[in-house]
């Protein structure tokens, strides 16, 4: 489906309403960068018996274009309103959970930051962290952006095609590390980039503004439930940043809880969906203590 919302932006989405008890929570789920709602293929299902699902293409990504290119649009702050505007639009009046992944998990603290009357708890996964991890850190250099513009023509041109799926595997051996990327998810993101060259813009543009020292200034104001769980293995983004706003949080009184998934990476939304599936299903009924007030 697609949704128009009040910030002026359109989304791809996709509702998935489970059977079961009622009232149920309301999750929306957010993606990493440069990914998609694709990502959610093998949680989601997982956790449809336990609460009613929605999850977003932000803007930029998947599905969901831009409506301008300022990269203004492509802040925390703007993505977080983008995230409380599809909830609006769903008609989720009532606070809501957020569960996201990488940079997903970014957009989600600085909703519970800017709307905290909004988001009733958090669920990061391999979320962003401080300090700002390797790859942001090479994203945001100047000539970034330019790189970006070049390689996305790249993209566009067939006969390339051999050289553009060499540098899309590096890219991608780095996110998915330590699992496999088999050639069947290498060619369907080949074809996505190949489409939508647009995207690379947008992977630079949300690295801008400091985005991980936005993160642990704005932790102690969240003051929801907040589960993070990260993978012990990720070679993208370091299991001690987010750490670090974890311990930030807790340090400013607030309810947080950090488990380590041994042997994952960063792609642990698909590789360890079941474990997840049952952390994530335990806290939506865990009592507040239980959530959260102390370290993993």
């Amino acid at each position: 489906m697609r949704l128009k919302l009040e910030t002026g932006d359109e989304v791809e989405a996709m509702r998935l309403i489970g059977s079961g008890q009622h009232p149920r929570p309301k999750c929306l789920l957010l993606h990493g960068n440069p990914r998609s709602i694709a990502d959610w293929a093998e949680l989601a299902p997982r956790l449809a018996g336990a609460a009613d699902l929605a999850a977003i293409d932000l803007p930029g990504f998947g599905d969901s274009r831009r409506s301008d290119a300022n990269p203004a649009r492509m802040t925390l702050d703007h993505l977080a309103d983008t995230a409380i505007a599809a909830a609006d639009a769903l008609d989720w009046r009532d606070p809501i959970i957020l569960i996201g992944h990488s940079h997903g998990g970014a957009v989600a603290q600085a909703a519970a930051a800017r709307h905290p009357q909004r988001v009733a708890g958090l669920v990061l996964i391999a979320t962003l962290g401080s300090p700002t991890h390797l790859s942001y850190r090479a994203l945001s250099l100047p000539g970034a952006a330019a790189l970006a513009r070049l390689v996305g023509r790249m993209f566009r041109c067939a006969p390339l095609r051999a050289l553009n799926r060499l540098i899309l595997r590096a890219v991608m051996s780095n996110i998915f590390r330590p699992e496999p990327v088999d050639a069947e998810q290498l060619e369907r993101e080949l074809s996505r980039f190949s489409l939508h060259p647009d995207i690379l813009l947008a992977m630079v543009h949300v690295t801008w503004g400091g985005p991980s020292a936005q993160l642990l200034r704005s932790a102690p104001e969240i003051r929801c439930p907040t589960l993070f769980i990260h993978g012990s293995e990720d070679a993208l983004v370091p299991s001690s940043c987010a750490r670090a706003i974890h311990e930030r949080i807790v340090s400013a009184h607030g309810r947080s809880r950090f488990h380590l998934v041994s042997g994952a990476g960063h792609m642990l939304i698909t590789y360890q969906a079941a474990e997840l599936a049952s952390l994530i299903s335990e806290s939506f009924t865990a009592d507040d203590q239980a959530v959260g007030n102390g370290r993993a």
